[in-house]
């Protein structure tokens, strides 16, 4: 099981149970805002609900950067690692395809 499992399964359930998001509807490459229907209430309250079960404090300009499902892990894992002294030099830009 990959090490971001946890993310990406905890972000599903976030989806699911704050956003009534049909867990069906969410794979790696769905689209927040397309595919998904986010809108800036939808990344607001996901923002929360993400640091409140992960633990993790992202930021908001950094979310807002993200266009995929999977984009949204990979922003929750560097925020990990920055936490712990790993990645500093790492933008969201250069984790996150463009």
């Amino acid at each position: 099981m990959p090490e971001n499992a946890n993310s990406y399964e905890t972000l599903v359930a976030v989806f699911r149970d704050e956003l009534a998001i049909d867990p069906a509807r969410v794979h790696p490459n769905a689209l927040l805002i397309g595919e998904l229907g986010f809108d800036s209430i939808a990344f607001a309250i996901g923002l929360v609900a993400i640091e409140e079960r992960l633990g993790v404090t992202l930021q908001q300009e950094e979310l807002i950067l993200c266009k995929t499902v999977g984009d949204v892990v990979r922003l929750i894992e560097l925020t990990r690692d920055r936490a712990i002294g790993f990645g500093a030099g790492i933008s969201v830009e250069s984790a996150i395809p463009a």
